[in-house]
């Protein structure tokens, strides 16, 4: 008996643990902690703790940075993000990323990931449809969620809970990896509740696969939206006039652009490690024939052989994302 691989974690308790990933991703990333950035504060002394700095008796400035987070409609978000995180053991990685996302339906999203190994991914993703572009061998790769999912699934004996018990020796397991009879082929034993849970969780699995990470839009926004944001200075960052937004505790802090609210960096800290997240490129494009080829694998790469199925697909997936 072997305990089960990453994604196909013991369910209960661990299950939900599990299923909140490690962003470190891509791809399994979690959420972002982060070391404290080399930026030089200034004049925080004297503008001191406020809770919301008004422009005029305008919008604060905890407001207009929330707002310019917001989707405005039908355009196209470009931003570039790079990252760096300190692990709390003295190791650390990097990775960047560049996204553009249409912010109306489909939806389409079209990212390029260099992840710290140097290997670099891009994928298209609207609707149902996923799509890979290897530049090793110049092929673009799609595939269907739904023929993912099928080809991901793996096959389930269904047992009873006490069975399951004897074979694992284990009463709260519901689901297990189980070599049988010396074949080193692995099946997965489970109950009837444990199977449906497990189908659902790769499912959930398949769905986000592929997607750029973006809870650092959902968090910022909580600590914006909440009564724990600070203004606690000004400084310059890249020859950028910038506000820093503080959490009460310290351990999240927002530095937005002073001019048009938009993130220049994002910290989180915690775990006694940390990440952080620059934004070089944040901006809204106007929605033209132009910028709708910047959605496209095809457009973007006119001589590649296009090759569909969810065999080559994943197959491509496991040469760009080799860490998962």
């Amino acid at each position: 008996m072997t305990g089960l691989p990453p994604t196909l974690e013991r369910f209960g308790a661990e299950l939900e643990d599990a299923a909140r990933r490690d962003l470190g991703h891509r791809r399994a990333r979690g959420r972002l902690i982060r070391a404290t950035a080399v930026l030089a504060v200034v004049a925080a002394g004297a503008l001191g703790l406020l809770s919301a700095l008004t422009n005029g008796g305008g919008p604060s400035v905890v407001e207009r940075a929330a707002a310019a987070l917001q989707a405005s409609g039908d355009t196209i978000l470009h931003f570039r993000m790079n990252a760096e995180q300190q692990n709390g053991d003295g190791t650390s990685a990097s990775w960047h990323s560049e996204t553009w996302q249409l912010l109306v339906a489909p939806y389409t999203r079209r990212q390029i990931e260099v992840g710290s190994d140097g290997i670099r991914a891009e994928s298209v993703t609207q609707g149902d449809t996923n799509e890979l572009y290897d530049s090793g061998t110049n092929m673009i790769y799609i595939a269907t969620s739904s023929e993912l999912r099928a080809a991901n699934m793996p096959e389930i004996e269904i047992v009873s809970r006490s069975k399951l018990a004897k074979l694992t020796g284990d009463a709260d397991v519901s689901a297990a990896y189980l070599t049988r009879n010396g074949s080193g082929r692995p099946t997965v034993v489970a109950t009837r509740e444990g199977a449906e849970r497990l189908r659902k969780k790769l499912s959930r699995n398949r769905q986000s696969s592929g997607q750029a990470p973006e809870e650092f839009r959902s968090d910022i926004l909580e600590l914006l939206d909440s009564s724990e944001a600070r203004i606690t200075g000004h400084l310059e960052v890249d020859g950028r006039d910038g506000i820093r937004i503080e959490s009460a505790d310290g351990k999240q802090v927002y530095l937005v652009d002073a001019t048009t609210y938009d993130p220049i960096e994002w910290t989180t800290t915690g775990n006694g490690g940390g990440v952080t997240l620059r934004f070089p490129v944040y901006k809204e494009l106007p929605v033209s024939s132009e910028s709708m080829d910047l959605l496209s694998l095809e457009a973007q790469h006119p001589g590649a052989q296009v090759v569909r199925g969810a065999t080559g697909y994943m197959a491509a997936e496991k040469r760009l994302y080799p860490h998962g």
